[in-house]
């Protein structure tokens, strides 16, 4: 498993948009567990939504 953090204060977004696509916010930041195929595809998403600064965490 893998964890992609967004940070809250980086990013304006809806919150509805991200709660749509599966990620929590915990103390200010959205997360969001995914298995290791589908990162790429994540990445991509988050990208198409111009969301900056997405980190990625290795479980």
């Amino acid at each position: 498993m893998t964890t992609i953090n967004i940070q809250k204060e980086l990013h304006n977004m809806d919150n509805k948009i991200l709660r749509d696509l599966g990620y929590t916010l915990i103390r200010s930041v959205w997360s969001k567990k995914v298995e290791m195929p589908l990162i790429r595809s994540e990445i991509e998403k988050l990208q198409l939504l111009k969301i900056p600064n997405i980190e990625i965490v290795l479980d």
